[in-house]
């Protein structure tokens, strides 16, 4: 069978997840990929045949502050450019089945041409009481009118009541979830070992483990909780978020603590590599992600989805520090807090707050153990098994 993936590219989250979607089904199927930028070059260092296309958006902001409305409506980028480029690509490669990873010009496409398509997706009504909910509703409502339409529309998530994008969910006749799809095969990964020797519920707080009265800590040395040797850093390459790489470049000149930060951009990079403290690696790009997560202790994120299904698929805590007006990793974010697996901190008072957080979650078994425990679920929940059925 042919299949055709095609991949938003704001963001890597949504090429990895694609990324194992081929790698399991290259076994069996003939596959190829719709992509653009760097998800596009991305994708092609995994050996596979890319088709180049449009972007429909292209996400904006400022100072970690998520702009909705420009980065929606926003001249350069226009989905009837991109329907008609994927149209032409849908003809001349003529699939038996395409999947979308939240890029609805190639669902339109497939729709005009008859071709038959699943839809993946970790958001389908993001619950929002700011402003933006006015842009955000009416966009949800016509996009969930084609995802009906779709054969099936894919949840890469785990099932309730452990779904990390809950709150960016409403029901549909045709949702499946099918546990996190990541770039690794956690069957082949030794480094996950489930540790229950402290018993206990997901979710439960240990006050008497709280890292309240040790706040004058300045090593891993005092860390009693602190698995591996380093924090790992995956806020991503755009501009905006720069302000959260200077201030944890500053806590670890502070504490005395190792973090490598993987930016995703070499613009990023240079300009961290002028302040960066000794105890700072700036990691521009990298093909050893696995390696990376799994040696860390814990993880420093900006909470998009496919982040945290590593996350918690190598069984590591997060810090999870969302895109200001950003309600679908505000929503991601409140439910790794509700699940005690990690910490959710606002832009509003990060200063103050994420040095605080370091040390709770340092200090804090229960966060190293309920993320052990969702890893458990997440080999039982295989996404890259159950995306072949």
């Amino acid at each position: 069978m042919k299949i055709l993936i095609s991949v938003c590219g704001e963001g890597f989250g949504h090429t990895t997840r694609c990324v194992a979607i081929g790698d399991e089904l290259s076994k069996e199927h003939d596959v190829k990929f719709i992509a653009y930028g760097k998800s596009m070059d991305f994708i092609r260092r995994y050996n596979y045949d890319v088709f180049e296309t449009y972007p429909e958006i292209k996400l904006s902001g400022n100072n970690g502050k998520f702009d909705i409305k420009k980065s929606i409506f926003n001249n350069k980028y226009n989905p009837a450019k991109a329907i008609k480029r994927e149209m032409e690509i849908i003809r001349k490669y003529n699939p038996d089945l395409i999947i979308s990873d939240c890029k609805y010009s190639t669902v339109v496409a497939s729709r005009f041409l008859r071709v038959p398509y699943y839809i993946i997706t970790n958001q389908n009504c993001t619950r929002t009481h700011n402003k933006e909910k006015i842009i955000v509703y009416p966009v949800m409502k016509l996009l969930n009118v084609i995802n009906k339409s779709a054969e099936k529309v894919i949840i890469p998530d785990l099932p309730m009541p452990y779904t990390i994008c809950e709150y960016n969910l409403t029901e549909l006749n045709n949702l499946s979830f099918i546990g996190p799809l990541i770039r690794y095969n956690l069957n082949n990964n030794s480094s996950n070992n489930d540790d229950d020797s402290n018993g206990g519920n997901i979710g439960n707080y240990d006050n008497n483990n709280s890292s309240n009265n040790n706040r004058n800590n300045n090593s891993y040395n005092n860390y009693p909780h602190v698995k591996e040797d380093y924090i790992l850093s995956v806020i991503g390459g755009f501009e905006y978020r720069f302000r959260i790489l200077k201030l944890l470049n500053e806590v670890s000149k502070e504490k005395n603590i190792k973090v490598k930060m993987v930016c995703g951009s070499y613009e990023v990079a240079k300009k961290l590599n002028k302040i960066k403290s000794p105890n700072v690696e700036v990691i521009p790009l990298t093909t050893n992600m696995e390696e990376l997560i799994k040696n860390c202790s814990f993880i420093v994120c900006h909470g998009g989805h496919s982040t945290l299904m590593e996350a918690i698929s190598f069984g590591k805590p997060v810090i999870t520090i969302p895109d200001l007006d950003h309600p679908e990793q505000e929503n991601n974010a409140k439910k790794i807090n509700e699940l005690k697996c990690g910490i959710a901190l606002s832009h509003k008072t990060l200063e103050h707050d994420l040095s605080n957080a370091v040390d709770e979650i340092s200090n804090n078994n229960i966060y190293f153990k309920n993320a052990k425990k969702l890893s458990k679920i997440c080999r039982n929940c295989n996404g890259r098994d159950n995306i072949k059925k």
